[in-house]
């Protein structure tokens, strides 16, 4: 299966470039594979997200990156510059961690300082620097408090502003919103978005959450089992999924079995004609490599599909068993007729929505050939 990667030639100044990269972690006869031959190219002032469920190699790869770890094979350079061998204080990276790890006996001016220190600053030079980042990070009058006298979220920004403060040409931020509760962590995702914007520096996210990384990315990838499987911006991620996992791990979506009749199809050669195993046919507008005959797995998301008349010719038979209302949406849970698939159907609660469905309704399910995935795997 070959997964869609960004090498360092798709990106036109590559601030992280990595190579083949394998990570094994014990010893030989029980090695355990963290990375496996991952190849990526972040941008230059680029916010990119490494994205994927816990143990799937982001926060190894970040690991390495910060010169934590060293890899088993394969090559990161920075701006060009091979990183091998270089310790984590040598390189031009810094790193914000889960924990923020502030020092609790120092105010935020002192947390903000402390590295500046490390590299010799001259005072005059610290205090600018410090007030700058202090300013940048909206905690000018919390400059002599103590870590224990800050919230979450402003703990969160001294370590941001101490990160930021000695210029690094890579930040590394490992999930540092997941303490957070939601809607301060909503909160700091804008903020995240706007220092990286303001500073022009790369950042490198690591998180699990879908939503946290569609919000904030230029660009992201999706990990699984040590690979990247896919990278692209978010709305490409989101709406044309190559495989499975990427597909089921961002958003809701259904999947459906079917076979791949015809393709080459519609105004522009490019469309593909499906037939389920009910019979029911379904269009998409590009295939993924797949000749006819082949059986594939479809995706399609639920907000994408469409409600049509029961007596309709057009379109997939079903029931609704299930309704759900959320406040802003509500979902329709249909049993597709010779199926015994469900699919979920999302519809906002505006004027003329499809709220006077009820549980027990025949329906027919509209599916229009651009929300119709065909996955490669």
């Amino acid at each position: 299966m070959q997964a869609q990667v960004t090498t360092s030639t798709d990106v036109q100044t590559p601030a992280i470039d990595v190579r083949e990269v394998t990570k094994l972690f014990g010893g030989s006869a029980y090695s355990v594979s963290a990375l496996d031959g991952v190849s990526l190219a972040i941008g230059e002032n680029e916010f990119f997200t490494l994205l994927g469920p816990s143990g799937c190699g982001k926060t190894t790869l970040l690991r390495l990156i910060a010169g934590f770890e060293q890899p088993t094979s394969g090559a990161i350079d920075l701006y060009g510059e091979p990183l091998a061998g270089l310790p984590p204080f040598s390189r031009p990276v810094n790193t914000v961690f889960q924990s923020y790890a502030l020092f609790p006996h120092m105010t935020v001016a002192e947390n903000v300082r402390f590295g500046l220190e490390m590299q010799g600053w001259r005072k005059t030079d610290m205090r600018e620097r410090v007030a700058e980042m202090l300013a940048l990070v909206q905690l000018e009058r919390h400059a002599d408090r103590k870590p224990d006298q800050l919230s979450g979220g402003q703990q969160q920004r001294v370590a941001l502003a101490r990160a930021l403060a000695n210029q690094p040409k890579v930040l590394l931020l490992d999930e540092p919103l997941s303490a957070l509760d939601l809607k301060l962590r909503k909160e700091m995702q804008v903020e995240l978005k706007r220092l990286q914007t303001e500073t022009g520096i790369t950042f490198i996210f690591v998180t699990h959450d879908q939503e946290e990384a569609l919000t904030m990315s230029d660009r992201l990838a999706v990990m699984h089992e040590g690979k990247v499987l896919q990278v692209g911006r978010p709305e490409d991620l989101y709406e044309h999924p190559t495989q499975r996992f990427v597909a089921d791990f961002i958003g809701e979506t259904n999947f459906l079995e079917a076979t791949l009749v015809d393709v080459d199809i519609g105004d522009g050669g490019a469309g593909v004609r499906l037939r389920l195993d009910t019979g029911a046919e379904l269009t998409a507008a590009r295939s993924n490599g797949q000749t006819a005959g082949c059986r594939v797995t479809l995706a399609v998301r639920p907000e994408r599909v469409a409600f049509g008349s029961a007596n309709e010719g057009a379109g997939l038979p079903g029931t609704i068993d299930r309704v759900v209302y959320f406040g802003t949406d509500t979902s329709y849970h249909v049993t597709l007729d010779g199926l015994d698939a469900a699919m979920l159907v999302r519809v906002q609660n505006r004027t003329g929505a499809a709220r006077h469905f009820r549980e027990g309704d025949a329906v027919r399910l509209q599916v229009p050939p651009e929300a119709v995935q065909v996955l490669r795997d």
